[in-house]
């Protein structure tokens, strides 16, 4: 925090700040100063820039021009809670806190206490508690760190009433003597209730106005007795001053951009890798669980389905063409654990780990988790990719074994069960033409495979910032992705296995 004379600088200053998407500006020139104690309201149309204005403050994102100083680390409420689903709310309220665990655990329930959560709500996942409670677990979870500046984005949303009111009286309830809490929404009643000032964030101007000043609201006498004037003023103002919402372009790109821009997204998915820290033992084994196990009884049904239709396709060829089915044994031992195996695990996981990885990373996104994990001073590609991309590195290899392991077993069914040869022979013969090299060979392709398929899907996932048509777009990029990736790996191991 900087200071002027022997004056601390306010926890959060905005100065000229202008920021645009795609050639439309946002915000053009916005000034903002939050004071140590207040609670500063901004309201304004749908689509006027306000989550882009507390993503600014937060750190996502950076100002195309202007400054924008922030005191310390910040807190935020998302829309809907960014709330991690795979953590109890406990761990959700103890992820941002770098202490001891005692510590930790002293904070998690202070703030807990303050906002009105139950133990019991501590010990259960996000997933089990209402709306209203989620809203709640979410600023708790931000007042953790004890942060010098407060966000809330539409803290309201969705909810009813009394919940509403709840949350409101946990606003307040959180508000410190030198924090700075700047909240946006849309509730009229929860503006009535918290504000200590009101500023409209002007769709013609993209700048902050001032609305309700705190002189002009004290003039409406004690808050208990004024809410309903208040929110009067404000429909008022809305009523008079709000353009009908704007229409979103429907141009399509031409295929040439198109198709640039997929390149591009793929190159910039290969630098996710760069931000990959030494994951947990705890989130590889669960990463191996989902990746790993789950997919190994589709990988087996495979294998024996894949050994068995190229054991009889290989045998009738050799029936019709020599009338002799002895080196069919040795000829399947080498497609399975030289060449199709590896492949057809690796296309078959693009698809089933590629879809998987997309829609959940893609779900989690869209949500704000991302931007939440952001907020803590850590990133998706730490706590998402790293443990997903040691687990496909053991996972994808191990699996490509167990195909090619159920292959030999349907290659065996097929030769002795289809095909009326001897047991003996097929035991025999069937591993006497596999080179160690060759295998390891396709065994490293299959871990090339796995890095290659969970790095795509991951980036495609982080893309998916709009909603569920958004997921859905990602996760067939990931699969599509997945797959021409599994192929050039492929290719690749082919030419250098033909040059060496």
């Amino acid at each position: 925090m900087t200071e002027t004379g022997n004056a601390p600088s306010p926890p959060v200053e905005l100065a000229g700040v202008v920021k645009g998407f795609g050639g439309r500006r946002i915000l053009d020139g916005v000034d903002l100063t939050l004071a140590p104690g207040e609670v500063v309201v901004v309201v304004g149309p749908s689509g006027g820039g306000k989550s882009v204005l507390l993503d600014l403050i937060a750190g996502n994102l950076r100002p195309d021009a202007g400054a924008v100083r922030v005191a310390g680390p910040v807190g935020v409420v998302f829309q809907d809670g960014a709330l991690f689903d795979d953590l109890s709310v406990a761990d959700n309220l103890g992820f941002p806190h770098r202490g001891p665990a005692a510590e930790r655990a002293r904070a998690v329930r202070a703030a807990a206490d303050a906002v009105g959560l139950a133990p019991g709500h501590l010990a259960a996942r996000p997933s089990q508690l209402s709306g209203g409670l989620r809203k709640r677990a979410a600023i708790a979870r931000a007042l953790v760190q004890a942060p010098p500046v407060l966000l809330y984005d539409e803290p309201t949303a969705g909810l009813d009433a009394a919940s509403a009111t709840r949350v409101a009286e946990a606003i307040l309830a959180a508000r410190g003597a030198e924090q700075a809490t700047l909240v946006v929404t849309h509730d009229y009643a929860l503006v009535a209730r918290v504000a200590d000032r009101v500023v409209y964030l002007d769709p013609d101007t993209h700048r902050l106005e001032p609305l309700l000043t705190a002189e002009k609201l004290a003039a409406f006498g004690p808050r208990d007795t004024a809410l309903g004037a208040i929110r009067a003023d404000l429909e008022a103002h809305f009523a008079a001053h709000d353009p009908p919402p704007s229409e979103p372009g429907t141009a399509r790109a031409p295929l040439a951009t198109r198709l640039r821009q997929a390149v591009g997204r793929t190159l910039a998915g290969f630098g996710h890798l760069t931000r990959l820290r030494p994951p947990g033992a705890r989130a590889v084994a669960q990463r191996l669980w989902d990746v790993g196990v789950t997919s190994a009884p589709a990988i087996i049904a495979s294998g024996l389905v894949l050994g068995l239709v190229t054991a009889i396709q290989i045998g009738s060829g050799l029936r019709y063409a020599f009338d002799d089915l002895d080196p069919l044994p040795a000829m399947l031992g080498v497609v399975l654990l030289h060449h199709v195996g590896p492949l057809y695990t690796g296309l078959f996981l693009a698809g089933r780990v590629g879809a998987r990885v997309a829609s959940e990373v893609g779900i989690k996104t869209y949500l704000r988790q991302a931007d939440a994990l952001r907020t803590f001073g850590t990133t998706p590609e730490a706590v998402w990719l790293s443990p997903l991309f040691v687990a496909a590195l053991i996972a994808f290899p191990l699996l490509a074994l167990v195909l090619e392991a159920a292959g030999i077993v349907g290659g065996y069914l097929g030769y002795v069960g289809l095909l009326g040869q001897n047991t003996a022979g097929f035991a025999h013969t069937v591993l006497e033409d596999v080179r160690l090299g060759p295998t390891l060979l396709g065994l490293a392709r299959a871990t090339v495979c796995g890095a290659v398929v969970v790095t795509l899907a991951f980036a495609a996932g982080l893309q998916a910032r709009r909603g569920s048509d958004a997921v859905g777009r990602a996760t067939t990029r990931a699969v599509v992705g997945g797959l021409l990736g599994a192929i050039a790996v492929e290719l690749i191991f082919g030419l250098i296995e033909g040059v060496t």
